[in-house]
């Protein structure tokens, strides 16, 4: 059972990261929200304060939105890097939505 669990918790991790080089259509309207739900929420939360493995606390972040999209290009630390995986406006979409965690 407990194979069960660190197999299910695994195979949630990875699903979240995507599965690598896809882009989404640049016609279809970016939806940040369901952006970060599949790609980030697995270890920062659908809130911004899971901090799964390594993964900071979005809200209390005082990076500027040059940082944010920096970091979703780049990655660090556990995180993997987006660019390739994500087009410019939806990392850029991604940024305005972590950032949207300051003010609740």
């Amino acid at each position: 059972m407990k194979l069960f669990f660190v197999f299910a918790f695994s195979l949630m991790l990875w699903s979240a990261c995507g599965d690598g080089n896809e882009k989404s259509h640049s016609s279809q309207a970016i939806n940040a929200q369901d952006l970060y739900l599949t790609r980030c929420a697995g270890c920062h939360g659908t809130d911004g304060n899971l901090q799964l493995s390594g993964a900071k606390a979005l809200p209390a972040s005082t990076l500027k939105k040059e940082e944010v999209v920096s970091q979703i290009k780049m990655g660090k630390g556990n995180m993997p890097p987006f660019e390739g995986r994500l087009t410019d406006p939806e990392i850029a979409a991604l940024a305005d939505y972590v950032l949207s965690f300051r003010a609740k």
